[in-house]
């Protein structure tokens, strides 16, 4: 995704920055004093189009970094692991049956146990950057990293945004 900007006569540029994580995660925003350039997606039935979209500062009521809600991505290691534990046990249930034969063993199993016990711990502190305007809100939640230089440097973009709208004079807030 190409995200430049296009400053207008007498803008000055606080923040242009942009993050790149795995599986086509991108992500670009720019504050200046005139606006706030955000990366917005349209939904098609070929693919997910990503482009830049100017917020002029007057149409922004607010930009908030909000604590994640735990709750879903619980229940959904909860049921990994409970998925992968019980496909665990058959499998080696059935392997270590006298009577089957030969009978493949596979890690995919394993691994979803183990990944239902990495998530709560990968996705503690995660905050969402959301910009609000009048109209529509422009939401941008990191992905699920397992690496600590992947999550602090999503953390250190968030509050350089927060900073830059801050010199820019829009309302910010941690929630």
């Amino acid at each position: 995704m190409p995200f430049t900007i296009n400053p207008q006569p007498g803008e000055e540029v606080y923040l242009a920055r942009d993050f790149r994580g795995s599986h086509d995660h991108a992500f670009a925003v720019a504050v200046s004093n005139q606006a706030v350039y955000v990366s917005a997606q349209t939904v098609s039935f070929t693919a997910a189009n990503t482009y830049g979209k100017r917020i002029p500062l007057n149409e922004v009521r607010a930009v908030q970094l909000r604590k994640q809600r735990d709750t879903s991505l619980l229940l959904i290691s909860a049921g990994m692991f409970i998925f992968g534990l019980a496909l665990s046990v058959l499998m080696m249930w059935r392997a270590l049956d006298p009577g089957s034969g030969g009978y493949t063993v596979s890690g995919w199993p394993i691994a979803i146990t183990i990944g239902g016990l990495v998530i709560p711990f990968v996705s503690r502190g995660r905050k969402s950057l959301a910009v609000m305007t009048r109209d529509a809100e422009y939401k941008w939640t990191p992905q699920l990293s397992i690496d600590k230089k992947t999550r602090n440097s999503c953390a250190e973009l968030q509050s350089e945004v927060l900073a830059a709208c801050r010199r820019a004079g829009v309302i910010t807030a941690e929630v």
